[in-house]
């Protein structure tokens, strides 16, 4: 009141921003006007003052922390108290414009700018690049949140992921002048076609993954208690413990089959509810070799429970064949592929075709190794996959009869959102999803 008035039924708004900012500059600002005090009151007896110059707010090693009153005339008594903000992740100094951001900054937080049109971004981009050349020791985080938080997303847009301001002022240029850098992506969004989540298979897990996400993901941790709860009956053992890195004595080691594809499945479906918690949901979803498993799951087509027993018994008869075969991703288009391969006389499997030019080879150990050194000489890529089996290969009929037994009943509910396999190429029909379809997986 003292520095703007009596403002009626927002005195006591006025108070809380008033105290906001005391939090955050870390300074007692002053009432004015209080100055002589009033004899009446017996300040000292109470150990109480009336703060009437500018000061500095000591900092004792702790948070801050403040109150507000607002008393109404018609009876409201309303008091907040604030505690002092954390620190910024970045660390929270000022930037210099050569400062190196962190890996953190560097590969979560992209300056996202956007426009109308193509012109106006450029035009965009030369503002952004103007204003953080004039202000050198702008905090980074700050820069990323505001754009993203602050700015409305039309839509032309790019996105600028920058080891320092330095260089995210060089990619604002590049964008400014319709020039190609490495740091920059632009595109126009489109809201036509929506999000598709793709599940990997095998191959990209390592030791720990998802622990900080377990403590930091609310909802990724849930999820992974759900998948734990429904893999528990069928695997004997926690999948959190395994993530979490749990003694090897206690639990069975991350490079076993039948522990790594449970574990890659509880981490798909933690991922999707992560993303869909932020508000991102899938229009459609593509799993690759088991990932097929996670992908129904998060369609709607299979329920959790059904799932994890279908991973849990998937991997367990996988374990029976490990230790002979040997898989390979070949960077060949599928008919140059097959030709090698009779050229060769190798009695290998194509167990997969993941783009137009790179396929997957599966067999025995000692062709695998062969044939991989063949095509390593004549030139062409080829990278052995880290596993001791030879899924989607003819290794598997042996397991067909056990298979079918296992999961007799299983079977598929109508599909929340498209689900295409990658078994068939086509998108999956209502009751598909049976004990067959998931030996042909």
């Amino acid at each position: 009141k003292s520095n703007i008035g009596h403002l009626e039924a927002a005195a006591g708004i006025a108070g809380l921003i008033k105290v906001a900012l005391a939090l955050r500059e870390g300074e007692l600002p002053p009432t004015l006007h209080a100055a002589p005090a009033n004899p009446e009151i017996p300040f000292a007896e109470l150990g109480l003052a009336v703060q009437v110059r500018l000061e500095p707010w000591p900092d004792a090693g702790q948070s801050r922390i403040a109150a507000v009153s607002s008393f109404g005339f018609g009876g409201t008594i309303a008091h907040a108290v604030l505690e002092e903000a954390p620190r910024a992740a970045d660390g929270g100094g000022p930037d210099d414009g050569t400062h190196q951001l962190s890996s953190r900054s560097a590969s979560s937080s992209p300056l996202l700018v956007s426009a109308r049109d193509q012109t106006a971004l450029r035009a965009q981009a030369q503002r952004w690049a103007a204003f953080l050349e004039a202000n050198p020791h702008t905090r980074w985080v700050d820069v990323v949140r505001t754009a993203a938080e602050r700015r409305s997303h039309l839509d032309w847009r790019a996105s600028i992921v920058a080891h320092d301001i330095a260089e995210a002022v060089d990619a604002l240029a590049a964008l400014a002048h319709g020039r190609a850098h490495s740091s920059l992506t632009v595109g126009e969004a489109s809201t036509r076609d929506g999000v598709v989540f793709v599940f990997p298979g095998q191959g990209g897990q390592w030791p720990e993954m998802g622990r900080a996400m377990l403590s930091e993901c609310p909802a990724f941790a849930e999820s992974l208690a759900a998948c734990d709860a429904a893999l528990l009956p069928h695997t004997g053992w926690s999948v959190i413990d395994v993530l979490r890195g749990v003694r090897q004595d206690e639990v069975p080691p991350l490079d076993r089959v039948d522990v790594v594809q449970p574990a890659l499945f509880a981490m798909a479906i933690g991922l999707a509810a992560a993303w869909r918690d932020l508000g991102v949901s899938p229009t459609a979803v593509v799993g690759y070799s088991q990932g097929e498993i996670a992908a129904a799951v998060v369609a709607g087509a299979l329920s959790l429970e059904n799932g994890a027993r279908i991973v849990a018994t998937r991997s367990r008869f996988l374990r029976r064949i490990a230790g002979s075969g040997a898989m390979a991703t070949v960077g060949l288009d599928l008919d140059a592929l097959r030709t090698r391969l009779r050229e060769a006389g190798a009695a290998l499997s194509v167990a997969g075709v993941n783009t137009p030019t790179s396929t997957v080879i599966s067999g025995d150990c000692g062709a695998i190794g062969a044939f991989v050194s063949r095509l390593t000489a004549d030139g062409v890529f080829c990278r052995r996959i880290d596993v001791d089996y030879a899924s989607h290969s003819g290794a598997v009929d042996l397991l067909l009869d056990d298979i079918a037994a296992a999961l007799a009943g299983v079977s598929s509910d109508a599909v929340a959102c498209q689900m295409v396999s990658t078994v068939t190429g086509d998108p999956v029909a209502p009751g598909q999803l049976d004990a067959l379809y998931w030996y042909r997986n």
